[in-house]
């Protein structure tokens, strides 16, 4: 059973995630021999937010988080639903 919330009047449904593949012999072989850069080995740390109130204050004009911080919630929050 999906999960439904209501976010400034707008009803939203949860997306039912698909299990994820196991990393190939290729991915693991580059992961051996130092095949990432620097940039993708250390990702910047995200804001421990949640998510659903964030995406609220966010629609409503109201969240202090920085421009890439906002855009990384939005980006997250439809990963995880969808609008019905």
């Amino acid at each position: 059973m999906s999960k439904e919330i209501e976010i400034n009047g707008i009803k939203y449904q949860q997306i039912e995630q698909a299990a994820k593949k196991p990393m190939g012999k290729m991915a693991m072989m580059m992961l051996a021999l130092g095949g990432m850069d620097y940039k993708s080995s250390n990702p910047k740390q995200r804001p421990m937010v949640d998510i659903e109130k964030e995406f609220e204050l966010i629609q409503l004009k109201q969240s202090k988080l920085s421009r890439n911080d906002r855009e990384w919630v939005v980006y997250s929050f439809n990963k995880l639903y969808k609008q019905i």
